[in-house]
């Protein structure tokens, strides 16, 4: 069996970059969508609560069309080319770009368990820096779970995504990596949705230019962005729509879940009730993980991301009904170009090694 994952590039001005993935994950995106919307209509009336129909979502994401448009033109530009190429309403993909912000805007009665990420700094003076994840969401997104190469857009850059995403995690040939787990704050609303984010810190050449990328704009919802340079620094950063803290791993490795940490963010904490002990024992259980090692790499991250205690809300998680599974499991270490990635659950696949860029001049084994 190949566990690699589809991987499309892409290069050439935004619209063209959109076209081209827009028609090969044509497929993909075109079962997506009404899958997506389905069970956002599903899920809401399951709740009790009033039905979220398409046009409700359209409406919700509509509202991130200006403020993405005033921080990244040439994003929204690429939007439009996915939209064009896989033959869809370009308010249909600013919707799925909107997926997690949508989410999180509505009510915590929709926020079921969500990613795990993990901090190894670099304690040894060895170079071996890593962050990573594993990107949990319903299984529907399983089939559209994609890699892109972006090409001549700044720095090459190759990330995981969605199919009609313009990007969810990765690195660049800068050595600027990043790895995400959602927030649930209480102020979301017209911002930047997320994967536009995303695209902007791949885009960055130094480390405080990604954190700017992050932290100087209003964002549509809340995230928690983890991000890792080729010299070994780490920041987390927690964010709401309008704020943020940021922390590093100065003292040893750190984890991150679906909480604030941050005592000032707390009182933002809409995640619904039944799911902050999820989050706790997530958290808890990565920390432990990650510092039973000395010297904590990117083995010791992959090793972990197939964790199961807790299960079925674990680490590495399978489909059951509303904990969602492992999409995708990520491993990078800028400071030696290497980036890792897996089909998920994580426990039954290989994790595959995409040499597709080179970092000063040395390119991924």
């Amino acid at each position: 069996m190949n566990d690699g994952l589809p991987i499309l590039e892409v290069s050439g001005p935004p619209l063209n970059r959109g076209q081209a993935h827009g028609e090969v994950f044509r497929k993909e995106i075109r079962a997506l969508l009404p899958a997506y919307f389905d069970q956002l209509e599903r899920t809401s009336r399951s709740q009790g609560v009033p039905a979220l129909l398409k046009t409700r979502v359209l409406e919700i994401s509509g509202t991130y069309a200006k403020p993405a448009e005033a921080y990244a033109p040439d994003l929204v530009e690429e939007a439009r080319g996915i939209a064009a190429g896989a033959g869809v309403p370009f308010e249909e993909i600013m919707a799925l770009n909107g997926f997690l912000d949508i989410f999180d805007h509505l009510s915590p009665n929709f926020i079921s368990a969500g990613c795990t990420t993990f901090m190894a700094p670099d304690m040894e003076g060895t170079a071996s820096a890593a962050i990573g994840q594993n990107y949990d969401l319903a299984d529907i997104f399983q089939p559209a779970a994609v890699l892109l190469k972006v090409i001549g857009a700044g720095p090459d850059a190759l990330m995981y995504t969605t199919a009609g995403m313009l990007g969810c995690a990765g690195m660049n040939s800068e050595g600027i990596g990043v790895v995400i787990n959602n927030l649930v704050p209480g102020d979301a609303g017209p911002g930047v949705p997320y994967p536009f984010v995303i695209r902007r810190i791949l885009a960055a050449t130094q480390i405080g230019d990604a954190i700017d990328a992050v932290v100087s704009y209003r964002r549509a919802s809340g995230m928690n962005y983890v991000l890792c340079d080729r010299h070994g620094e780490i920041y987390n950063l927690e964010t709401t729509a309008a704020d943020y803290e940021a922390t590093s791993p100065f003292d040893g490795p750190m984890a991150h879940s679906n909480h604030y940490l941050a005592d000032r963010l707390r009182p933002l904490e809409r995640r619904a009730n039944d799911q902050r002990g999820q989050s706790l024992a997530r958290w808890g259980r990565a920390t432990r993980l990650l510092r039973r090692s000395a010297d904590p790499d990117a083995e010791t991250i992959k090793s972990a991301l197939r964790d199961h205690v807790n299960s079925p809300v674990s680490i590495c998680r399978h489909s059951v009904d509303g904990c969602g599974q492992t999409i995708c499991g990520i491993v990078l270490e800028p400071a030696n170009g290497r980036a890792w990635f897996a089909r998920g659950p994580c426990c039954e696949h290989e994790w595959v090694e995409y040499p597709v860029f080179e970092v000063r001049g040395r390119r991924v084994a």
